[in-house]
């Protein structure tokens, strides 16, 4: 009679604890436990199991940065968003859980935001015996960069990736200067003509050159740039690898034949591939922020 009423309590609790029905589990009537406590164990642990088969991630919530769980070529991910812009994307493995990796780089983003550190402090370098990356504030670990912890956009060569993750953190953490290469590693070269167009003189851009072209706004509205001027995303300004700040730019879309001038003002766009990372408000004014990219002319003015 007492094993009944046992059984019909730990039944009654599972189904008001997971909402599902007692049929959904199975008991073995014929096996008896020696006494009440392993009766007790027995059922916490037939609990445990249960809850941890059925519960879904409580995704913790931060000041500067959000974490999105997805599924990266069918297996578990989490990509961290820092300041609205995605920095590094985690995938399970079998030493690490990819939200506890997440989540313990997301703390330490944080308190490093309401320290207003310097950004310059970042650096990221090659690591020889475990074969990664590391990603540094001064002398502390931030987090290794390899297979399991990826750029979100990553391409074939992962120490551009690694070097683009760096500059986008230093960038976001207080518009620290983008690196151009990776401690201990060879400096990453520019590979396409694009690359080399991007980080061209004024004289060489007299003339009308085409590339992809980028825009950048909301996670960095009010914040300085590269200039020191505060960014307005509303404003005809845009970021370019070496241009002179001021220099004026005419850039139209080649899709739709629609111009703008901008005025050069930040430091950037910190993607391979990219010639120019135009404002919110620019992007709008040629017809670019619904696509988020696009192919565009550019001419130096002045």
């Amino acid at each position: 009679m007492r094993n009944k009423t046992w059984k019909k309590a730990v039944i009654s609790a599972l189904t008001t604890i997971l909402g599902l029905g007692a049929t959904g589990f199975l008991f073995a009537p014929n096996v008896k436990a020696d006494s009440h406590q392993n009766q007790d164990k027995t059922a916490l642990s037939s609990v445990n199991n249960v809850v941890a088969r059925n519960s879904t991630f409580n995704i913790p919530e931060f000041l500067t940065v959000k974490l999105y769980p997805h599924q990266h070529k069918n297996t578990n991910a989490v990509t961290l968003h820092f300041q609205n812009i995605p920095l590094l994307t985690f995938l399970d493995s079998p030493e690490h859980s990819a939200i506890e990796q997440a989540t313990k780089l997301a703390q330490r983003l944080d308190q490093l935001s309401s320290e207003n550190i310097d950004a310059n402090e970042i650096n990221v370098a090659w690591e020889s015996t475990t074969k990664d990356y590391s990603l540094k504030f001064r002398q502390e670990e931030l987090i290794r960069i390899n297979n399991n912890v990826i750029l979100p956009d990553a391409t074939r060569n992962k120490t551009h990736d690694a070097l683009q993750a760096t500059n986008r953190l230093r960038r976001l953490m207080g518009n620290g200067l983008p690196l151009t290469e990776v401690q201990g590693k060879q400096i990453v070269k520019a590979d396409s003509k694009i690359d080399e167009l991007a980080g061209a003189g004024v004289k060489s851009l007299r003339r009308a050159a085409q590339g992809i072209a980028s825009w950048y706004g909301p996670g960095f509205h009010g914040r300085r740039t590269a200039s020191g001027e505060k960014f307005n995303q509303n404003a005809l300004t845009a970021a370019h690898r070496s241009l002179p700040f001021g220099t004026r730019v005419k850039v139209t879309n080649v899709r739709n034949g629609r111009s703008v001038i901008v005025r050069i003002n930040d430091r950037g766009p910190h993607v391979r591939g990219r010639i120019i990372d135009l404002s919110a408000g620019a992007a709008r004014a040629i017809g670019l922020k619904g696509s988020g990219v696009g192919t565009v002319s550019m001419q130096v003015l002045n």
